[in-house]
């Protein structure tokens, strides 16, 4: 009886032109363990033996561009030489691309791009586009801000193409993102109980849902404020109550500037426990401390992912 394996390969290697052509090495065995070897050349193009199907190849499966910046070249190797691509995005609003495969990043996001041959052989390369000030991967915003941003969570600025992680977070802008994590539900009524939220602003719809569902209950003064800068103690309530007002597990106070009688004592409990925050170094949580986007974007991220299922 013989047995064949395959030893070695080395058939087609991609270079920018197109395909080198090689040799498939056999080995056979019988069963008294005689080893013999065939070498099968391939046919090079264009001559009467076996043909070789379209290969598309590109050179980068993921890639990152900046907002307003250009990715280098694409490279797509692509067999037969002469064939003929065509280049595309899934999202021409994120990133676009030339017949020559040169990507031109427009906003932060996500798009895939895809070179197709003729007869509809593929390869794609997933491009993420980024703000031009959030850049630095070791940033604990880097991952929060683009996780949110690639599902509509979070917006940026000057046409999604800044975040301005350093910028202070409004009410406003913290109860417009908990509504988008939520799915963008529609309120039930059509009408703001705030006497300076209006029917023209974009958090209307958010404010109206948050107050239905206990998320806000704003000032005593019929006020919700919108563009008082939301404080931690406010951003940390904010989701706690989104999740349904949770008991926390244990009483432990971990931060020592939060009281037993503080209204955000619970909320800043449960957060703790959920990996939600982990105040400062110095065993604080600074409750009267402004929230910065970075760190609003930072938790919902965290709320998000630890906290989501309540």
């Amino acid at each position: 009886m013989i047995r064949t394996k395959l030893i070695t390969t080395i058939l087609l290697a991609a270079t920018a032109t197109g395909l080198i052509w090689g040799n498939a090495v056999f080995a056979s065995s019988t069963d008294k363990g005689d080893l013999t070897e065939e070498t099968i050349v391939t046919s090079p193009p264009g001559s009467d033996g076996p043909q070789t199907p379209t290969t598309v190849r590109l050179n980068k499966r993921d890639a990152v561009v900046v907002a307003k910046k250009k990715l280098p070249l694409l490279q797509a190797y692509v067999y037969p030489p002469e064939t003929k691509v065509k280049w595309t995005s899934s999202d021409t609003s994120v990133a676009t691309v030339t017949s020559n495969g040169i990507v031109s990043g427009l906003k932060a996001g996500y798009a895939v791009i895809t070179v197709t041959s003729e007869d509809g052989v593929s390869d794609f390369c997933n491009v993420t586009v980024l703000y031009k000030d959030v850049m630095d991967s070791k940033d604990f915003w880097y991952e929060p801000t683009y996780q949110l941003t690639s599902t509509g969570v979070v917006k940026g600025y000057n046409n999604q193409t800044e975040f301005r992680p350093a910028n202070n977070c409004s009410r406003a802008q913290m109860v417009t993102f908990i509504w988008r994590l939520a799915g963008e539900p529609k309120p039930k009524s059509a009408t703001c109980k705030f006497t300076d939220v209006t029917s023209d602003k974009y958090y209307y719809k958010p404010v109206i849902w948050a107050v239905e569902n206990g998320i806000t209950t704003g000032y005593n003064d019929n006020t919700f404020r919108p563009n008082v800068t939301c404080l931690r103690r406010h951003a940390v309530t904010f989701l706690w109550r989104f999740a349904g007002s949770p008991k926390p597990s244990s009483g432990e106070i971990r931060f020592k500037d939060v009281k037993e009688t503080d209204y955000f004592c619970n909320p800043v409990i449960w957060a703790s426990e959920k990996n939600i925050l982990a105040g400062y170094e110095d065993g604080t949580f600074k409750p009267e401390g402004e929230c910065l986007r970075r760190q609003m974007v930072t938790f919902l991220y965290k709320y998000d992912k630890f906290a989501g299922d309540k």
